[in-house]
């Protein structure tokens, strides 16, 4: 072997066993982390503080865009409408705002409307101009609309539901419900009907089971492809069109008999 094959020999071989011993020296020693102590402090967050201009500066541009969306005028609602049990102005309007849209998503017929009390997060909207904003306001979660089909036993059990929760916001069917919790339910101007199915529109959290609702079958849920929120924006952006100020009222949908 000449000596240059023999120092090539060398340097190969020491190039090629560096990285292993690197790897032995690692699993063969034992390291300890000790973290540093920290001292913290609450910062309370007022008018003292001073806001940061370069972050102003940055999202400025968004902003406007965001306020412009934001107020936009969307309607104009006749009346105040208010968010009360067992029924009230701003639940008929939701609830009839969706049942409108889902009639015209929905390739099948739609029965009727419910809406968990929840779902709706402000308790009044004033009459006058409505915009873009407070709709945000009034439904800010991202739900889908759902269309779900029940039998006459589920649907019972969803009024019997509404009941509990002394009322829930509906649409299309009226509840009158006696002192023994029994009711009588007006689907349309049809007397409801335990031997038939029915089709009810809904948001896609209670489709899902949300709010108590697991009675409700998974295979019986068609998920629609807009939000409950972009439904009544389309319904204020048609009524408007057609030069109606929206106007909701108490009408006994959901009533005790004496």
């Amino acid at each position: 072997m000449g000596l240059s094959q023999h120092h090539s020999f060398r340097r190969g071989t020491r190039n090629a066993l560096f990285p292993a011993l690197f790897l032995l020296s690692l699993v063969s020693c034992t390291y300890y982390y000790s973290p540093a102590s920290r001292e913290t402090a609450q910062v309370r967050v007022n008018e003292t503080i001073a806001p940061d201009t370069a972050i102003e500066h940055i999202i400025a541009p968004y902003k406007e865009a965001l306020d412009a969306e934001m107020n936009d005028v969307v309607a104009v609602f006749g009346m105040d409408m208010r968010k009360a049990k067992p029924e009230s102005q701003l639940g008929n309007f939701v609830c009839d705002a969706v049942l409108a849209q889902g009639e015209k998503i929905y390739d099948g017929p739609v029965d009727f409307a419910v809406y968990n009390y929840g779902g709706i997060r402000i308790d009044n909207i004033s009459a006058g101009p409505v915009t873009r904003g407070k709709i945000f306001e009034l439904l800010p979660f991202e739900n889908f609309g759902a269309i779900v089909t029940l039998d006459g036993s589920a649907t019972a059990q969803l009024f019997r539901k509404i009941i509990a929760e002394d009322g829930w916001p509906v649409g299309g069917v009226t509840l009158t419900i006696h002192s023994d919790y029994t009711f009588e339910a007006m689907i349309g101007n049809t007397p409801f009907d335990s031997t038939r199915s029915y089709h009810i529109i809904m948001n896609d959290y209670m489709a899902n089971g949300g709010d108590d609702l697991s009675f409700i079958p998974a295979e019986n849920v068609v998920f629609l492809k807009t939000t409950i929120r972009d439904m009544v924006l389309d319904y204020l952006r048609f009524e408007t069109e057609q030069g109606r100020t929206i106007q909701a009222k108490v009408e006994g949908r959901i009533t005790y008999a004496e």
